[in-house]
């Protein structure tokens, strides 16, 4: 039994290591001289000489606030509004019976099969069609209807009895009232779990918002990375790197406040029958 926990601990602490490993590097580089990083193999961890003027480079010559600002607005619109159309698509297919019920959830799952590499040039050209490019509404519609969000929402509230719903329309309560005030507050954790999860995919986002945004101004944090940043401090991978932690560090701080409601809401089926 002893020898079994400590295989499992050796594990534990192996793949942290591994994971934890390449980040603790990019935060030793940002802190590094240009002289440090190129040296040859990894180098030590802690640096030599520590010094913060990559990021006084980083922030004196990118608008890195504005970057930071247009992910925040645009991961925010697109968590929530894909949670709610996949409350509202997850709803409709769990609680109400049509004609053709079957053939839709097929077809909703149909497009968690398909690449997302596959949609982006159909994709390309609605967006072009409705005059979106290099606008955020651009990047937060085409992500509103997640089959995905639909399908994990349909099964969570499935699991709401029938019964609450026709004790709400006994005492008057119209459709929407019920889905507001009864349904919705009964699926909380995994509506916050939703909400994290997409928040995280729409703020590390890099090949729809560059295939979509044109004007520097409206860039996001990935994209500014990886453009602005390598443009302006070409071969300088401390900045790069000191711009790559910053734009993560929010995200990091994100996940670690909410991981409690992150975890309740994914394992909330596992106990529900």
């Amino acid at each position: 039994m002893r020898v079994s926990r400590l295989a499992t601990y050796g594990l534990l602490i192996l793949a942290g290591g591994l994971s934890l490993g390449p980040f603790l590097w990019m935060l030793s580089g940002s802190f590094k001289t240009q002289a440090e990083l190129m040296q040859p193999g990894l180098g030590r961890v802690i640096p030599a000489a520590p010094t913060t003027a990559n990021y006084a480079r980083l922030f004196s010559q990118v608008p890195f606030l504005t970057y930071l600002v247009n992910t925040a607005f645009v991961a925010s619109v697109t968590a929530l509004l894909t949670t709610l159309v996949s409350a509202l698509g997850g709803y409709a297919l769990a609680k109400y019976r049509f004609r053709g019920q079957g053939a839709v959830t097929t077809l909703v799952l149909g497009t968690m099969l398909l690449p997302g590499v596959v949609l982006l040039a159909p994709l390309f050209r609605v967006t072009l069609a409705l005059g979106l490019i290099d606008s955020f509404w651009g990047l937060v519609l085409p992500g509103a209807a997640s089959g995905f969000g639909v399908l994990i929402m349909r099964q969570y509230l499935g699991a709401v009895p029938d019964a609450l719903l026709d004790s709400g329309r006994l005492d008057g309560a119209g459709e929407g009232r019920i889905f507001w005030s009864i349904v919705l507050p009964l699926v909380r954790p995994i509506l916050s779990a939703l909400v994290i999860f997409t928040f995280l995919g729409a703020w590390n986002a890099y090949l729809w918002p560059m295939i979509v945004l044109r004007d520097e101004s409206n860039y996001l944090l990935t994209v500014a990375v990886t453009n602005v940043v390598a443009a302006i401090h070409q071969q300088e991978y401390g900045v790069a790197l000191g711009g790559t932690l910053v734009s993560i560090a929010p995200i990091i701080v994100l996940f670690l406040a909410l991981q409690r409601e992150f975890i309740e809401g994914l394992t909330l089926g596992a106990v529900k029958q």
